[in-house]
This record gives C-alpha cells, structure tokens and sequence, in this order.
C-alpha cells in the first residue's frame, strides 16, 4: 500500500538553502491545516548532508519526500534510494528515462513510495522528454510504481498521461514560481500540486500554504 493517497494535497517543495528556516517552516506546517507533503529538494540537502531528511520529518511530522531525481544504474540507484530511506524518507523519486531495470530495483526495494518522472515542467522538456512520455508512462505504469510527476505546465498533458495510470497518484510541479495556475493540474487529473518559492518565500507560509490548499480542493 502506497503512503501517499491519491487525495487533492499539496506538496510543499523545500528547495531553499536555508536548514535554520527549513527547520523553522517544518515546525510551523506541523500545525497548517490540509493535506500536506514536504519534498527535500538536492539544494537543502547539500548544505548539511542527508540527515536533513530524519530532522525535516521529526520537526513536521509529515510524509517526506527525497528529491535525489535518482538516475544512474540500477546498484548505484538502489543505494541512493537505501540511504534516503535510511534517513527516514517516506518517498524517493527516480527518473523514467534510466529504463525498467533500474525502475524495478527501487520498487522492489519495498522500503517506501516510489515516484517516477514521466514529464518535467520546464520549457526544456517538451524538445525531447514528452515526444517519448506516453511510452514512458505505459512503462511506469505495467512496473506498478506509487506515483508519477507530470508537468502542472500543461495542464493538457496531466489530463492526457494521468489517463493511463489506474492506481499510481499523480504529483505535477512548476505551480505559481513556473507560472502554472493553482488548481489546474489537480482539475487536469493531478492528485498534488507541488508549490516551493511561492510559499517559503512568501511573509506568512504557513497561511499561504492553507489558502492553496483551500484552492485545490475547491477545483
């Protein structure tokens, strides 16, 4: 059973470089009402090393998602994902594009969710990455992962691929900072939307992160 749920939430994308408000926003979305995640992005992680992940989780309390984008070969993609899991992540995400192998070898790790990019947000990935992305969304999906990141971008192609999937939960970021609407994605088929500088950089996160949640779950 996968540890994210395919419900409207919001993943919240720590991608400062900042641990000391890192540590101070975990505390403060401990408390915000809705469905939340906290995703560690490779920039936090590289100021303190991995035991961010076990401090993140301990202060908030919630689900933890390890954004390595994992993609090398199937040992050398195992003992990153062993480690997050190590450190207390509930979640690694891998890229589709290193192929079924290396795919399986996380999964059947069994130690926790696994999210496959199936198509990114930024310009860039529409030249090369979503003239493949259909196939690589029938691959993900007969390998069974938990989730897949689909772009908020083009809301369009949230609706095409989240067709194809029948029990994975979709996750679509490049909302607000990436110039995605919030809302849109989860009203294309997306089951989170993910959100980063538009709440860490914003006065009050806490309350900005709730009024986002209010939106998504009234699309």
């Amino acid at each position: 059973m996968s540890i994210l749920s395919k419900e409207a939430g919001i993943i919240v994308a720590f991608d400062m470089e900042d641990p000391a408000f890192a540590r101070s926003l975990a505390r403060e979305l401990k408390d915000a009402k809705g469905n939340f995640v906290i995703k560690i992005g490779r920039p936090l992680e590289m100021q303190v090393g991995i035991s961010i992940i076990s401090e993140i989780k301990e202060i908030s309390g919630l689900p933890i998602i390890y954004d390595g984008k994992i993609a090398d070969i199937p040992y050398i993609s195992r003992r990153i994902a062993e480690n997050a899991y190590d450190a207390c992540a509930d979640v690694v995400i891998v890229h589709s594009f290193v192929g079924s192998d290396t795919i399986r070898e996380l999964i059947d790790l069994g130690r926790g969710d696994v999210i496959v990019v199936v198509e990114m947000s930024h310009p860039g990935a529409s030249e090369y990455m979503a003239k493949v992305s259909e196939e690589l969304a029938k691959m993900v999906q007969r390998l069974g992962a938990d989730g897949v990141v689909l772009p908020a971008t083009r809301p369009e192609r949230v609706k095409r691929l989240s067709s194809i999937f029948t029990e994975a939960y979709v996750i679509s970021p490049g909302v607000k900072a990436q110039g995605a609407n919030v809302g849109d994605a989860i009203s294309n088929g997306a089951d989170y939307e993910v959100i980063g500088r538009a709440i860490y950089e914003a006065d009050d996160p806490k309350n900005v992160a709730e009024e986002f949640y209010e939106e998504i779950t009234k699309s």
